[in-house]
Parts: C-alpha cells; structure tokens; sequence
C-alpha cells in the first residue's frame, strides 16, 4: 500500500513537472503552488517521492555534489582555471513551508530546481541541492564578471518562474539570495566558507540580491605598518577589501598600533638574528618579490605562513627585554633549522612576529611545515608563567596558499595570512589557523 501510495505521490510530481517545463518562458502569470497542494502525507513516502522526481531532473544530491566539487577542484588547479562556488538559499522558506505546508514546499523547490537546472544547462554549470531551501552551483573557468554575471542569470531565472509566495517581506513571488566566491585552487574549505559568508551578507543585506567574495583579488593596499601589525586587520576587513572606508580603516588602525610599539629591538639582537641569517623586513620584501615571480613563472604554489609568539607583552612585563631577546633567539633558532629542512624562507619582521615563505608542494605540504614549526616551539619549553594558554612559550600561525597569476596580488596572500592569523588568536592562541 505504501509503495502504491508513493508511486502515486511520484507521478503527480511528474505531471507537475511537465506542465512547468510546457510553460511559456515569457508567461508572467505567478504559479500557484496552493492548487497542486494534496493532503498531508506521511514524511518519509513524501521525500522519497520528491528525491526521485529531483533525480529524475539531473539535480545531483550533497554527495553528488562533494564528488563533482572534488573533481572540478583538482582539474581547475591543474589547468590554473578559477572555480566558483554560488550558494542559493530560498528567501523565507520557513514561511512558505509554514503556511503552504510540507507537500507546497516540495513542489516550490521543484519549480525552483527547474528553473535553475535550465540557467545552470545555458551556462555550462553543475547544479546540486545542497541542503534544504539552498542550492549549490560549481562553475570551472571565466572570471569573476562572468561569475557574478551567472548568479544574476541564476536569481532571475528563480524570479521570472513567478511562483506565488504571499508570505515573503521582499517579494510577492519566491526570490533567491546567492553568495559567490571564485578562487585559483588551493583550500577546498576557503572557497565554500567564503560563498557561505557571501551568502550571509546577501540575505542580511536585504535578500534577493547577490553577494560575492573574491579572496584571491584585493584592492586593499597595506601599508608598512599593516605588515608589522597583521592582528590589526580584520576578518570583516578582509571581506570588505574592496570598500574604499575599509582600505582607510585598516591603515588607520595600523598606524595606531604601530604608534604603541615599544622595547625596540637591541643592536645586539639584531646581529644576532642577522648571524642566523634570518631576513629583517626590509629584505623580507625583496624575497617575497622574488619568489612570487618564481612561483608565479613556474606555476607553482606559494605559501605564507604568519608567526606570532603568544602573549609576548606579558613576557616582557614580567620577564624584562634581555630575556624577551634571548627567547626569541631561541624561537627564531627553531623557525630556522624546521625552514631549513623544508626549503622555506623565514624572516623577523618586529618584535614577536616572524614570516616564512614556502614555494611549491600544495596546501597540505605547507600545513605539515606550520604543524613543524608549532610543535618546535612547543618542545623548547620555554618558561612563561604569565601566558594565558599555556606555562610555556607557543605561537599562533596563520596559513595561507595560492598560484600567483596576473588575477592575484602578493597583498592579497597577505591579507589571507593575516585573516587565518587573526583567526588563531582570536579563538584563544597556540594553534594553526588557515585561510
């Protein structure tokens, strides 16, 4: 009986489905889902139904999806092609569910998958559902113009089905909020958290809208200070890189930070560490620039990996400058010898802040260096009563990859660095953090 039933539930979808794919692409008569609506089924035999139909579709599940992304990751790394992820959320979706009930919901999100599944067809786009009321679309290829251009086809397409939605606060009709994000492969998390976060600004910002994110091209210019002081430039920052009140901002919050620097390195310090042959920050620049050509002539991956010793003003509170200096040293020693190992460039750019730049391997390669360097100030077991995560000296880092190109700037792997940076501190210090 209930195979009857859901057999019965499929082919009703089906018909719907038909007479939607019939319509007149220039009808602009709302469709009312309420006239398809059936008495309320039991759950299971429902989404059952509603999987299949949307199978039937070639609309790909979350597993679908996770392979397809996958694949398309690894082909656009090593075709040097951007990838962009848009995410798709239904506008007020509880509403609707809540007042046209279970079975309503299920065919709206077949109106919907149909009328996205046609875009994504013109566009040469994979589409998924991702969960719930939200979409996922992958697009190999193009630019961010292009990207954006799609996810307006895409919100459009959703809009122009005209499907009756009495209860939303924007429209009259079902509506799309889409975040997007494109990058040159090199962290599959990244991409998807900055679509997800792009999401986020698109319904906070109103709804039916689209929102991008870009991390891998900045218009954000860093000043000198910027460099000394990364804690100063934020993760809102970062997503805000384009705004001209964000650029201002960030340098004027570093320029305050600068201003509040103290206990100035000693000349004996500094030979110690030029002994060592660790770049100052003026060098530093000069490396950075070299190996970016290289990375960037070779197609190679380049990695920045953001040092800071944990709760270093309390040290010297405590423990006075000579034994700050000489504690550095210590922690420097162990950056060096772990960068020498791994063919890395490391550099003292101020005080407790240090820098290492890593050329070729991929994201995991550069990992395993930051867990390196991690664990080998660990293991010096420095005394430090006064730190709050720990009675030893430790360090946060912030990781950041990607293939520089002509699409990417070396300030923009820095902002990168410095958001992951900021992240490990902010989260409570002495850990790993990767953007």
């Amino acid at each position: 009986m209930a195979q009857h039933k859901q057999a019965e539930d499929t082919n009703k979808v089906d018909s719907f489905i038909s007479s939607l794919e019939g319509k007149n692409g220039d009808n602009m008569g709302v469709v009312n889902i309420a006239k398809y609506k059936q008495p309320e089924e039991a759950v299971s035999a429902e989404i059952s139904a509603f999987e299949q139909v949307m199978s039937q579709m070639n609309i790909a599940d979350r597993r679908a999806f996770d392979n397809k992304y996958s694949q398309l990751w690894q082909e656009a790394s090593d075709e040097n092609t951007l990838l962009s992820v848009m995410l798709c959320e239904i506008d007020f979706f509880k509403a609707y569910n809540d007042n046209y009930g279970h079975q309503g919901a299920s065919f709206m999100l077949l109106v919907i998958g149909l009328a996205l599944k046609k875009a994504c067809e013109e566009h040469d786009c994979f589409l998924a559902r991702y969960e719930n009321e939200e979409f996922a679309i992958l697009m190999k290829g193009g630019n961010e113009e292009k990207a954006l251009a799609v996810a307006e086809a895409l919100r459009k397409s959703v809009e122009l089905s005209r499907t009756e939605h009495k209860y939303s606060s924007v429209s009259k009709v079902v509506t799309l909020s889409i975040g997007v994000s494109s990058v040159y492969p090199n962290s599959m998390k990244m991409l998807v958290r900055e679509a997800n976060r792009a999401l986020h600004d698109a319904t906070a910002d109103g709804r039916n809208q689209v929102s991008s994110i870009f991390p891998h091209k900045s218009n954000v210019e860093l000043s000198d200070n910027a460099l000394e002081n990364r804690e100063s430039v934020t993760e809102e920052d970062s997503i805000k890189h384009n705004s001209a009140e964000a650029v201002k901002a960030n340098e004027e919050k570093a320029n305050a930070a600068a201003d509040t620097l103290s206990n100035s390195p000693s000349v004996d310090f500094k030979q110690k560490i030029r002994d060592m042959k660790i770049a100052d920050r003026g060098s530093f620049h000069d490396n950075f620039v070299k190996l970016w050509e290289e990375s960037k002539k070779e197609n190679e991956l380049l990695s920045m990996l953001m040092c800071e010793v944990d709760f270093f003003q309390p040290y010297i509170d405590n423990y006075g400058v000579a034994a700050s200096e000489d504690m550095l040293i210590t922690v420097a020693t162990v950056l060096q010898k772990i960068a020498i190992i791994n063919g890395c460039f490391v550099a003292h750019v101020e005080g407790e802040k240090f820098i290492i730049l890593m050329k070729g391997g991929n994201a995991t390669s550069a990992l395993k260096v930051a867990q390196s360097l991690h664990k080998g100030v660990v293991k010096s077991n420095l005394k430090h009563d006064h730190s709050e995560a720990t009675d030893i000296v430790t360090m946060s880092i912030g990781l950041s990859s990607l293939f520089p190109s002509d699409l990417n700037t070396m300030k923009s792997l820095m902002i990168e660095a410095n958001t992951a940076l900021h992240a490990a501190i902010t989260t409570g210090r002495n850990q790993i953090s990767v953007h």
